[in-house]
């Protein structure tokens, strides 16, 4: 199984199709190359933190003409989370809260 098979069959987990060409061009960002051959070694965490707050971001079903397609939101908010705290970087999906400390000053 290549590297970008691997990547492939995780995001069909939750019923999401990452295309081709955004996929490869990903990938080359992270420095992985697609065709390599996967193994115990490969480190993917990198490539899913910098594409999975695309897709979270995303609508969770769209449905047209009697089709439909979902996919599964919380799994893959969960498996971001994880690979955020793995790699020491901050979760870029979480809502940023603005707090008033004018108090402190007085």
């Amino acid at each position: 199984m290549t590297v970008g098979e691997y990547v492939k069959e995780k995001m069909s987990q939750w019923s999401f199709v990452y295309s081709d060409r955004l996929l490869q061009a990903e990938m080359q960002k992270a420095g992985i190359n697609p065709d390599s051959e996967y193994n115990e070694n490969t480190n993917t965490d990198k490539l899913f933190y910098n594409i999975l707050p695309d897709v979270l971001f995303a609508p969770t079903s769209v449905s047209e003409g009697g089709y439909s397609v979902s996919y599964d939101k919380n799994g893959m908010l969960a498996y971001y989370k994880m690979i955020a705290r793995r790699l020491g970087k901050p979760d870029q999906t979480s809502t940023q809260t603005i707090k008033d400390i004018t108090k402190k000053w007085l």
